[in-house]
Parts: structure tokens; sequence; C-alpha cells
């Protein structure tokens, strides 16, 4: 991923609800660079959902169709409650 691709990415994670910032900033600071091309382009997808959905995925109070942003979103909340259980 080239520096461009990312300053855009960490731009869209910004979704000015705290709750989501609060995740998704630090998530993309930290793991995006490190992740697959595949799974760069899927959290990319993710950014282009709706700021209510995804509340409710990261809520646990719903999931997204799509299998592969279910398990997106399902990674993203180990990484955070990992990175708690380190702290």
């Amino acid at each position: 991923m080239n520096d461009l691709d990312y300053r855009k990415l960490l731009w869209r994670a910004r979704r000015g609800m705290w709750e989501l910032d609060q995740l998704l900033v630090p998530y993309c600071e930290s793991a995006v660079r490190g992740l697959s091309a595949s799974a760069q382009e899927s959290f990319a997808r993710l950014l282009r959902e709706e700021d209510a959905d995804l509340l409710n995925w990261f809520s646990l109070e719903s999931s997204p169709d799509d299998e592969e942003l279910k398990n997106l979103v399902l990674d993203i909340l180990k990484w955070k409650r990992d990175l708690k259980s380190v702290n």
C-alpha cells in the first residue's frame, strides 16, 4: 500500500462519531499497513458503509450480510480486545 492510499484510508477512518473514531483510527494506524492487499481492500469497503451500520456491527447488535466484512468486524474487535489486555 502506498502512502497516498494509506492516508486516504486513515482519513476515511475518521468518522466524526466518537465510538467509531476510537476504534477505526487506531486500527488503521497500527494494523492496516500489515494486512494483505485483499484485507486492505476489505477495510476500504468497510469504511464505505454507513456509520449507523458500523456502530451496530461493532456493538454486535447486528452483523453485515457480507461474510468478508463480518469477519473483518470480528477481527477488529479482537484486535481491540487484545490491545486492551496488553495495556
